[in-house]
């Protein structure tokens, strides 16, 4: 497991490696904007993190209550990300949610102002290309239940259950016209699940809404053949609609979903 200890100074951060912390200069950043992708090439020549991992530093400005989502990709390293203040201080960070070795964070920013994004490798001596991508998924809604089920879900579904459930022609409908029934999940801000969708009836396609049903995450085939399966880091406390849907319209059948 990387450890990191956040420091007074920016950049100021601890790995596993042994002995005293050794000292480590603010690095030279790069900015990126919201909705944006920057390309970058991680090499031995670059500021490390006190486990000796290289990194590079990068600066973007939001507004408090906006939720973003960071994309750390690369086919030649084990992808790392850390989400900082603007003074160093860490306020997350990620190694694999992205899928494979990519790395993912999707975050509620507490301020407006200057964040900081460590784009790293989860250990010392990987290098390479690599691609950084910042989307901003909406605001944090106001006013979501903290309890209950919400309005349009069929029940509440808990961390560790698996409901079963069946789409027909009479099941209500997303905007393309496919069906869909959705379950409400009650979270935690930081807290990490698993969301599986499972039929062998039809293409499952799996989706995460905030309590007013604002998309946060989807997924069509990660859970393996045409399953869906969805890795979230929740945004804020409160209730979650966990939506079982079809890829494509006209598609019914029986299915499962799960929460882990």
């Amino acid at each position: 497991m990387k450890v990191i200890l956040a420091a007074a100074v920016s950049l100021a951060l601890v790995g596993c490696a042994a002995g005293p912390p050794a000292a480590v200069a603010p690095a030279p950043s790069r900015t990126i904007a919201i909705n944006a992708d920057v390309s970058g090439l991680i090499t031995r020549a670059d500021p490390r993190l006190r486990d000796s991992s290289a990194y590079q530093l990068f600066r973007f400005k939001g507004s408090a209550g906006q939720i973003v989502q960071i994309d750390l990709m690369s086919s030649e390293f084990d992808a790392f990300l850390i989400l900082q203040d603007s003074t160093g201080k860490e306020l997350t960070h990620d190694d694999d949610s992205g899928g494979g070795t990519n790395a993912r964070i999707i975050a509620t920013l507490p301020y407006t102002g200057t964040f900081e994004i460590v784009a790293n490798s989860y250990r010392a001596g990987q290098y390479g290309h690599y691609t950084l991508r910042m989307k901003g998924i909406g605001m944090a809604s106001e006013n979501i239940p903290t309890s209950g089920v919400l309005p349009g879900t069929v029940g509440q579904i808990l961390r560790g259950q698996t409901v079963t459930g069946t789409l027909t022609p009479d099941s209500p409908q997303l905007t393309d016209s496919s069906v869909y029934q959705a379950w409400t999940f009650v979270g935690h801000e930081g807290e990490r699940i698993q969301v599986d969708v499972v039929s062998s009836d039809f293409d499952a396609y799996g989706i995460i809404q905030d309590g007013n049903g604002v998309k946060l995450a989807e997924d069509d085939d990660s859970g393996g053949g045409t399953n869906a399966r969805i890795i979230f880091t929740l945004p804020y406390t409160g209730a979650y609609r966990l939506v079982a849907n079809t890829y494509r319209k006209g598609s019914f059948g029986a299915f499962q979903m799960s929460v882990r």
